[in-house]
């Protein structure tokens, strides 16, 4: 896949001209035009057309840099993924106690008379919304914690992109041209 990958970025780039059209070296050491006519008198039977001479000496071409992503692991995904799953389950369980003691609190607090001790009933309505208020900051806590751990798990554990460098080479001379190149990973 990635031989793919390089192959067809590669062959398009260098199939495109590379040589300039005027026949000079890319770094202008020898050109055609106003600024260059000693440089096209000194070279020996060439009418000083644009396309006319060769160049002498292969030159480099810009290098192409391909980077590949890097891929995680299945056992990376599924711990990262389970992390992520705790964090929603203990979320879920905060929300249900959350729930449960605002139904409790509205349960006694629809029951105002200041003036007459409670019934041992709605004592425990009062301690059950207090107990389920404490269990769902709990488990909002963890399910927070896991949730950062997931995401701090997530950014610690991204695996590294693979650079690959290709060198082209292009050498032009009266009998024809050359191709070349190397590359890196």
């Amino acid at each position: 896949m990635r031989m793919a990958l390089v192959v067809a970025l590669v062959v398009p780039r260098l199939a495109m001209g590379d040589v300039p059209d005027d026949g000079t070296r890319p770094d202008g050491a020898a050109g055609s035009g106003a600024g260059s006519s000693a440089g096209s008198a000194s070279t020996a039977g060439t009418s000083g057309e644009p396309g006319d001479r060769a160049i002498a000496a292969p030159f480099r071409h810009d290098d192409i840099v391909v980077t590949t992503e890097g891929e995680r692991s299945s056992k990376n995904i599924a711990i990262l993924a389970s992390i992520a799953g705790a964090a929603v389950v203990f979320g879920g369980l905060g929300l249900y106690y959350n729930l449960d003691a605002k139904s409790a609190s509205d349960e006694v607090s629809a029951h105002r008379p200041m003036s007459v001790p409670w019934t041992p009933a709605r004592q425990a309505t009062y301690d059950r919304a207090n107990d389920s208020t404490t269990k769902a900051e709990i488990f909002y806590g963890v399910g927070g914690a896991l949730l950062l751990g997931a995401i701090v798990g997530l950014i610690a554990t991204q695996p590294k992109a693979e650079t690959t460098v290709i060198h082209p080479h292009v050498a032009v001379g009266p009998g024809g041209a050359m191709l070349g190149g190397s590359w890196s990973w």
